[in-house]
């Protein structure tokens, strides 16, 4: 019922939402014309550049710059996240696989995701799949662990453990007016074939649009070798062809900018993204056969206005409306089932200082989310569920040259309701946090940092609601992180241009862990049962070598620790460490760059992990992934070559998922 259902009457009161949003802040702002003679920016680091943004960080930050990113072989957003330190990707193999991120250890549903000021949802299953957000018109990635260090942010951006914060590049100031963009065509193994457009226009000094577009095609076919053993050691393997692992996916988004003066302006995004994909499966002994497909329609639209114009009050709106749509289909049982999800949000931010050293922020969030689903045959009794949900952070900064010490204290309500059955219980919880950051020496960037964040994840709609499967009593996962870190950054060291190290050793705690438990051979439900403990040590490295005043060398890696052992009692994997979390992990980076030609060599990583109990047949090996890159530039004109696993290495990220052997992808590009 959902294919036809009219979304006319959304887009009408997002409009609505939008309009009233606008006057009010508009309004708003003219109390503080006055201040219009002041321009300085509260954020602590730009003026400093994004160098002295990470290492003038109390909570850890890993960046990636428009630049960076062209050099690690990636195509979206979660090709990014394996270069990230303490993170684990999960890929469930191929072009079109979901592909979800954890972050030291807690979990892919405690990770959140801020695209441009505004937190990613999926109320249904809790995961954000970074797989359909591609990189083409991003500008900036990175993962800030515990939250941000900027406190005038969103409420929604304090409520989850780490935030992978996207950037898109947005409209720039052209004298000339003249529309300017970029064409690129990406084709490659497995019958992929890539197209992005990106334009940009200046119509005068306040207003700006950008559009992009991007299409995906792909078979997903390609060979892998299956173990012929009915365990996981050596023996004879036979080459087959992954089927049903096709996508058909595009997305577009229009961002428009328009400033009312300095340091003042308003935005408006619009995403809309549709894919079709096969869902290839386990491939388990002599049957990877599938038939199970998904459709996706995503569509949101955010706006935001940000008012910066008085160094002592600063004040922020944000908006958006998301609309979610899938369909899943199962032809050999006859299943079609449709999920429909929307939500409707609204945030306020507001900082001032009182004085020179000390920033206070408070931000105020609320949304509304609901799940409809259409059966063919199972359902039956499903809840149909709506929840509503309240943030209040009010947030606390000293910052000096060589200090700077940050707290925060979140409070969250929910307030649930069903139209069958029972709801789950509202929830009302403070949540505390602190950071500081100390500099050691005064002539050198070396600093110690440390901080403290106890949060909570909230169960999600399938969780709480899921035919037969669901339980609505169950209590929000709580956790506890821990971490002390030193950062070390350089610019006059011999022969290094750049360099910056850091080092971070943490420990997480995890209680009422939501685990699936079986009932019997055919059933299993939701309960808390579970604790863990995570000890880790994150190392990260950033160099660059001038060679001559055209040639560079960089060379960026990093190195993961995870001991994340399962402390519940009379658990089956007591002592054990957690599934899909390897104990050793990293990535490294080398790339030489010249006028006109850049190339590199990148490196992923990863030790022995368990799907279950650490058992020999539950084991999946260690791998190591090798690829190359080339790019050279001929005025506009850009061509770049790729060879992903040089080695044809053949491994498993999830257990009975293959992944691919050795591919190529070719890029050409025009900017104009």
């Amino acid at each position: 019922m959902f294919k036809n259902s009219v979304f006319n009457f959304y887009s009408i009161k997002l409009l609505l939402i939008i309009c009233i949003l606008t006057l009010g802040t508009w309004a708003f702002s003219q109390e503080f014309k006055n201040d219009s003679v002041h321009t300085r920016n509260l954020k602590t680091v730009t003026v400093n550049g994004q160098r002295l943004q990470t290492a003038r960080a109390a909570l850890p930050i890993q960046l990636f710059t428009e630049k960076e990113i062209t050099k690690l072989n990636a195509s979206n957003v979660s090709d990014i996240a394996k270069h990230f330190a303490g993170v684990t990707v999960k890929d469930y193999g191929g072009i079109g696989g979901l592909k979800t991120v954890s972050i030291r250890g807690l979990g892919a549903q405690q990770t959140g995701v801020n695209y441009d000021g505004v937190m990613m949802s999926d109320i249904q299953c809790g995961q954000i799949d970074l797989g359909r957000i591609s990189i083409e018109n991003v500008s900036e990635i990175s993962l800030n662990n515990g939250q941000t260090n900027d406190i005038f942010q969103s409420a929604r951006t304090f409520s989850s453990s780490s935030v992978i914060c996207i950037t898109s590049q947005m409209p720039k100031f052209n004298e000339k007016h003249s529309l300017s963009g970029k064409i690129s065509t990406k084709i490659g193994s497995f019958g992929l074939v890539n197209a992005n457009i990106n334009l940009t226009k200046n119509f005068n000094n306040k207003l700006g649009v950008n559009l992009s577009t991007d299409a995906l095609l792909a078979n997903g076919k390609y060979k892998f070798l299956q173990n012929l053993n009915s365990s996981n050691s050596n023996g004879i393997t036979e080459e087959l062809t992954r089927t049903n692992s096709d996508v058909k996916s595009s997305k577009s988004e229009l961002n428009v900018n328009y400033d009312f003066r300095a340091k003042e302006h308003i935005s408006l995004k619009m995403n809309h993204f549709i894919s079709n994909r096969g869902l290839p499966g386990g491939v388990i002994l002599y049957n990877p056969y599938s038939v199970q497909r998904l459709l996706d329609k995503t569509f949101f639209a955010q706006i935001h206005y940000e008012n910066k114009i008085s160094p002592k009050f600063q004040h922020q709106y944000f908006a958006k409306f998301n609309r979610s749509f899938n369909n899943f289909e199962d032809s050999l049982s006859l299943t079609s089932n449709n999920y429909l999800q929307k939500e409707y949000y609204l945030s306020s931010s507001f900082q001032t200082q009182p004085f020179n050293p000390l920033y206070i922020s408070l931000s105020a969030d609320w949304w509304y989310n609901d799940l409809e689903i259409d059966f063919s045959h199972k359902f039956e009794n499903f809840a149909f569920p709506t929840r509503n949900s309240g943030l209040i952070n009010i947030a606390t900064k000293y910052l000096t040259e060589r200090l700077t010490i940050g707290a925060n204290l979140l409070y969250t309500l929910t307030r649930e309701n069903v139209k069958v059955g029972v709801a789950a219980p509202n929830r009302n919880k403070l949540s505390p946090a602190a950071s500081i950051s100390y500099k050691l020496l005064t002539d050198k960037e070396l600093r110690i940092r440390a901080f403290y964040k106890n949060i909570f994840r909230l169960p999600t709609f399938n969780e709480l609601y899921y035919q037969e499967m669901g339980n609505h009593n169950l209590r929000p996962e709580k956790t506890n992180q821990y971490n002390v870190g030193l950062i070390y950054n350089e610019t006059e060291i011999p022969l290094f241009s750049d360099f910056e190290f850091n080092v971070d050793g943490y420990y997480n705690q995890v209680v009422d862990k939501i685990i699936a438990t079986p009932r019997d051979l055919f059933h299993w439900s939701m309960v808390n049962k579970g604790k863990v403990d995570i000890i880790g040590l994150d190392v990260n490295l950033k160099a660059s070598i001038k060679l001559s005043k055209t040639d560079y060398l960089h060379i960026n890696g990093n190195y993961s620790y995870q001991s994340a052992t399962d402390v519940t009692l009379e658990s089956a994997t007591y002592g054990e460490q957690i599934q899909y979390t390897p104990f050793h992990s990293g990535s490294s980076t080398i790339s030489y760059s010249h006028n006109w030609f850049e190339g590199g060599y990148n490196m992923l990583f990863s030790g022995k992990r368990w799907s279950g109990q650490n058992t020999k047949s539950n084991r999946l090996e260690a791998y190591v992934e090798h690829s190359i890159f080339t790019s050279a530039t001929v005025k506009q004109f850009k061509l770049t070559g790729e060879i992903i696993n040089i080695l044809n290495t053949q491994y498993e990220v999830v257990q009975f998922y293959p992944m691919p052997r050795r591919n190529f992808r070719v890029t050409v590009s025009l900017k104009f």
